[in-house]
């Protein structure tokens, strides 16, 4: 996300927690909700890691929740 470093953006805190998601997770549905030309390469340290990231793709961000997030164009 432009602009966003780590898991101090707040948007990003208040979208995970809404979805009970960690905020590495709402990074990688906010990538893989770009659209079919983004692709996330999220880092995978260990199991539980992969674990993690692998749930993400099952994550779907609502219009109201990409609002939130900056750097993502919304009508």
């Amino acid at each position: 996300m432009p602009g966003a470093t780590g898991t101090e953006h707040d948007p990003l805190r208040t979208v995970a927690r809404a979805h009970g998601a960690s905020p590495a997770q709402v990074r990688v549905a906010w990538t893989l909700g770009l659209g079919e030309r983004s692709l996330a390469i999220p880092g995978t340290g260990d199991p539980a890691q992969l674990e993690e990231n692998v749930a993400a793709g099952a994550l779907r961000l609502a219009d109201e929740d990409m609002a939130l997030l900056p750097g993502v164009p919304h009508d």
